[in-house]
């Protein structure tokens, strides 16, 4: 038989190691419609986990390069030889199927975690099977040895299950692989997802095919409290329960600050909680401050308005008065235009006369066609603008004034009497 080195020497001997008891504990139906649920709840779990896993920190180069320390060297010596030891016992014995028990394959794994140099290949094993401590422990609660016949059989038996544990605790102290924070989670789930995953697969396929009760895949154990055909439900649960708090406790007893790769969001999540408890009393003093400011930022504003409308109108220049003034029909001063065709292109001169040379300036001013001025008139020639009356110009002697036009129009204006309150700008002609 090809198999007969694996499976020849099994026999029932050993109570539920093999035989009908075992094969007719429950239907091979049920049995596989477990096994296919259970591996889609797993796997969904998992795919689950690992989105929210966070990416892995390696150390730096130097401890990377770093020599093996004495202690390495001589747990995986130690770890070697009873491996060595077992496959050994399973040859003679012609059961190697138990090679494929969980304890065997953690066995390997931490070999290759003591041999190899860290990285993210080994930080990641040394996580998954930190979730596996639940088979060392297991074992030294329900010892299974009644079938190891052999000299030294049985003691190989206690110093791999307690190597599987001691191993785990050397990396934690020397800081060899990093484990994910205390309160991260999601390393655990795919640990004990996986680890169930390969139960209700890969050993529960054997166990059908073979009939040898792989870890208690065919039928339960003499000692486990959950007899009856529900027992794999209850061990799928209270093991999900067991593994995550021996990972946790064996973390907290033995790792140092180095071996624990701290988690930013959940860091973060506590310190933004904490800060947040902190800061509302800060934030309330904020709050009113701003409001006391911004009301004096409101007066300031209206005092520098104030002020900058006063120093406009200080600065102000003073209004002057365009108003025309003319004089009424009936006012003495009076403005008079006239006209007169002028043969040659020279301008003509009128000599203005004061009020004492009244005859003269009759006598000039019948010989041409007088128009009195109106109102309308004004727009065309110049305007009166108001003067302040002085004594100055009360007392000054009669000038004679000369007005040029060069378009032939010859304008005669009689300046206003010195009683008068308004007088006509001239121009002084020495």
């Amino acid at each position: 038989m090809v198999w007969d080195f694996a499976v020849g020497g099994v026999t029932d001997e050993v109570p539920r190691t093999m035989g009908p008891e075992c094969e007719n504990y429950m239907t091979n139906r049920r049995r596989f419609i477990e096994a296919v649920l259970f591996c889609i709840l797993f796997l969904c779990v998992m795919r689950w986990a690992i989105k929210r896993l966070e990416p892995i920190q390696l150390p730096d180069a130097k401890d990377l390069n770093k020599p093996y320390s004495g202690m390495r060297i001589i747990l995986l010596l130690i770890m070697t030889m009873i491996f060595g030891i077992e496959m050994g016992f399973k040859l003679a014995n012609r059961s190697v199927i138990f090679v494929l028990n969980p304890c065997h394959i953690q066995t390997i794994v931490q070999i290759y975690i003591l041999a190899a140099k860290p990285s993210k290949l080994t930080t990641t094993l040394f996580r998954v099977q930190m979730n596996n401590l639940n088979g060392p422990v297991l074992a030294f609660i329900f010892p299974e040895v009644e079938c190891r016949t052999l000299p030294f059989e049985q003691a190989t038996y206690w110093i791999q299950h307690a190597m599987l544990y001691i191993i785990p605790v050397y990396v934690l102290r020397s800081g060899l692989c990093q484990v994910e924070d205390f309160h991260d989670y999601n390393w655990s789930i795919i640990g004990v997802e996986f680890q169930l995953l390969y139960h209700f697969s890969v050993l529960n396929y054997f166990s059908v095919k073979t009939g040898i009760n792989l870890n208690h895949m065919l039928c339960a154990a003499e000692s486990d409290p959950f007899q009856g055909q529900n027992y794999r439900i209850a061990a799928v649960i209270h093991e999900s329960i067991l593994c995550p708090i021996l990972n946790k406790l064996t973390v907290y007893m033995f790792a140092v600050p180095g071996s624990i790769q701290h988690s930013n969001r959940l860091s973060g999540n506590k310190t933004s909680l904490k800060t947040q408890k902190q800061e509302q009393p800060q934030q309330y003093e904020k709050l009113t401050s701003k409001m006391t400011d911004s009301s004096t930022l409101l007066d300031s504003a209206k005092l520098d308005l104030q002020q900058k409308q006063q120093k406009q109108q200080q600065h102000k220049p003073p209004t002057i008065n365009n108003q025309l003034y003319l004089p009424n029909d009936g006012d003495d001063a009076t403005m008079q235009l006239k006209h007169r065709n002028i043969p040659t292109a020279a301008a003509t001169t009128t000599t203005a006369t004061t009020p004492n040379d009244n005859s003269n300036s009759s006598s000039s001013n019948s010989n041409y066609p007088s128009s009195s001025h109106t109102p309308c008139d004004h727009h065309h020639h110049q305007s009166v603008l108001q003067q302040p009356e002085t004594k100055d110009k009360e007392e000054e002697d009669d000038t004679d004034y000369v007005l040029e036009q060069d378009d032939g129009i010859e304008m005669v204006m009689s300046p206003v009497p010195a009683t008068e309150e308004y007088r006509m700008p001239t121009t002084k002609i020495d």
